[in-house]
């Protein structure tokens, strides 16, 4: 099963990207103060998975299309949802905009599954 966001332009590819470097970071700090061995091993799958959407992302960031698809396993929106809806104080009018618009989308699709 896989989950298509359409016509996501490389712009906000851009943002996605760096916000979800961001959220890579937050749960690599927290993983030092976890306490609860679940919550432990469930950072490390976000953070696993974090990583490898990053290259994904990259490389329609490289390819110099205008927009692009993004195709994600669940798991792969999930987390990415998970990114999406982070309450990042420091994040510009723009950043909140377009992670708003990856988290609609996303929370519809995976609602419709």
């Amino acid at each position: 099963m896989k989950i298509t966001v359409k016509k996501v332009k490389t712009a906000d590819i851009e943002i996605i990207q760096s916000e979800l470097l961001k959220f890579i970071r937050h749960k690599i700090d927290n993983l030092a103060h976890c306490n609860d061995y679940q919550n432990y091993c469930n950072d490390i799958i976000v953070i696993d998975t974090l990583q490898s959407m990053f290259f994904l992302f990259r490389a329609k960031i490289e390819s110099k299309k205008q927009e692009s698809s993004l195709i994600l396993s669940p798991t792969q929106a999930v987390i990415l949802l998970f990114c999406a809806q982070w309450q990042r104080e420091e994040r510009t009018e723009v950043q909140r905009i377009a992670m708003q618009k990856v988290s609609d989308v996303l929370h519809e699709k995976l609602v419709n599954i």
